[in-house]
């Protein structure tokens, strides 16, 4: 998965149709639980790429020019949106792994042999 670009968003979205849908293939569930938590961990790079550039604006940053004033405010924004979708994907895909629990306990209790009394 070396470079590729996940989109947050379809797998917010594929979190929420499995988190609603009725009868979700624990396949699907835990393919979806991979990809978010890939996301997590890609807006966690971003943040902490945009958290260095915003100190060495910062250590930089001499009487404030409109410039580095504009930048230093996208930088803040950047990583304030890095910290709202990596809240709002843990707390999805919180969601989904308490429903892929209860399917895996769903296929053991099916496993089991029936005991005859």
């Amino acid at each position: 998965m070396a470079g590729v670009e996940l989109d947050s968003g379809a797998v917010l979205g594929d979190v929420r149709r499995l988190c609603d849908a009725p009868a979700a293939s624990l396949v699907d569930v835990e393919r979806v639980l991979t990809d978010g938590y890939a996301c997590v961990l890609q807006s966690e790079g971003e943040r902490r790429r945009l958290r260095g550039r915003l100190q060495e604006q910062a250590v930089t940053t001499g009487a404030g020019s409109r410039v580095e004033v504009v930048e230093i405010r996208a930088l803040a924004q950047g990583i304030a949106r890095a910290d709202g979708e990596i809240e709002e994907l843990r707390t999805a895909l919180q969601t989904l792994a308490a429903k892929a629990s209860s399917l895996r306990r769903g296929l053991e209790r099916q496993a089991r042999p029936l005991r005859t009394a």
